[in-house]
């Protein structure tokens, strides 16, 4: 734009593409959550007070530049969503650890554990959308099983990886694709009940091949040695049928 480059985006991006400056308040103040600021030429260093503030209440920080020189900083705050806490609590109540991570800053990524109760050790801020995968593998190789929730293109990696990959309906087209399941309400109180559903179905399917297996090692040999007769034989076959079915059925009555 008139002969300069201007770029937007992290401050450590911005520092990578040799931009210098240090903010200084200024005088445009846009909505609650968005304020520019003016920065001199002179500076070293980005960070501020204003970058401490607006970090320690879950703001992302995204810098200005014209050139390599630092022209402004826009904190960026999206609302934790409705019942995140609830979430984390339901989950941790079914022995499931939580985690957060992601690609914006440590005092960032605290702020947001600490409204929605996740653990200071199970928080990774700064990370890139291929870490995300690495940390997922890690996890794996552990011999854990992980599910992750994910909506933008840089989490497509990590929900690839993931032994269940969970988007949200507004999710990008990327992180749709790669998941396994896509709430359709963007919805998260449904993660652990989803989790819940599925574990529920596991251990019927479970019951169903114990039963049919058990059933048929005893009743096929007693039959094979006439200790049965052929109309016993159907009519015990049907109502081996009528159990299975009807164990799968108590899931459409399941509840949490």
């Amino acid at each position: 734009l008139d002969g300069a480059v201007y770029r937007l985006g992290s401050l450590n991006w911005l520092r990578e593409c040799g931009v210098v400056g240090r903010a200084v308040p200024g005088t445009l103040r846009r909505g609650e959550d968005t304020a520019p600021y003016r920065a001199t030429e002179s500076s070293p260093d980005p960070s501020s007070a204003f970058v401490a503030h607006w970090s320690a209440q879950g703001a992302t920080i995204l810098g200005l530049a014209a050139d390599t020189r630092l022209i402004g900083l826009l904190a960026l705050r999206d609302t934790v969503k409705p019942h995140a806490g609830d979430v984390v609590v339901q989950l941790t109540q079914q022995g499931k650890a939580a985690y957060l991570i992601t690609g914006d800053n440590q005092l960032t990524a605290a702020a947001i554990a600490q409204q929605v109760g996740i653990p200071k050790e199970n928080v990774f801020a700064e990370i890139r959308p291929e870490q995300k995968a690495e940390m997922v593998k890690q996890l794996q190789q552990r011999g854990e099983r992980v599910a992750f929730v994910g909506d933008g293109i840089n989490d497509a990696p990590a929900l690839e990886q993931a032994d269940l990959g969970i988007a949200v309906a507004k999710a990008s087209d990327v992180a749709r694709e790669a998941a396994d399941i896509i709430l359709l309400k963007s919805d998260i109180q449904a993660i652990p009940e989803a989790l819940g559903l599925a574990q529920a179905t596991l251990r019927t399917i479970k019951q169903n091949l114990f039963w049919a297996f058990f059933y048929n090692a005893a009743s096929i040999p007693l039959a094979a040695l006439g200790f049965l007769s052929p109309v016993i034989c159907a009519l015990a076959m049907g109502l081996s049928d009528l159990i299975v079915i009807g164990n799968a059925l108590r899931l459409r009555r399941w509840k949490e």
